[in-house]
């Protein structure tokens, strides 16, 4: 595992809240959940759109773009926007992120 520091302190992201922070060279965006901090990619898959601009509703985060639909827990699509039922259809999963808390500050595992 390559542990990463976000630079985010954990009281700094109320529940709710999307921030999105570059990581290395990497580009991730925060969750902040009930139960933790989750991490994925910070762009939609389908046409780039930024993820940090979206809607969060529970654990599903809305691309501000077309409408897709992720489920930030494990990055699976979980509404495509063409109608299409997944896992089959045109946009791709968003790759998740394993994230901890040191000292108060938030890490990421990167590959």
């Amino acid at each position: 595992m390559t542990w990463r520091k976000t630079g985010v302190a954990e009281p700094t992201l109320p529940v709710g809240s999307l921030r999105e922070v570059m990581v290395g060279s990497a580009s991730v965006l925060l969750i902040r959940l009930p139960n933790g901090v989750r991490a994925v990619d910070a762009l939609c898959p389908h046409l780039g759109g930024l993820l940090a601009d979206g809607t969060l509703t529970g654990v599903r985060l809305k691309c501000p773009e077309h409408g897709a639909v992720f489920d930030v827990t494990n990055g699976s699509v979980a509404v495509d926007p063409f109608g299409i039922e997944p896992p089959e259809g045109g946009v791709d999963p968003i790759a998740a992120y394993p994230t901890r808390v040191e000292a108060g500050m938030v890490e990421v595992d990167l590959p």
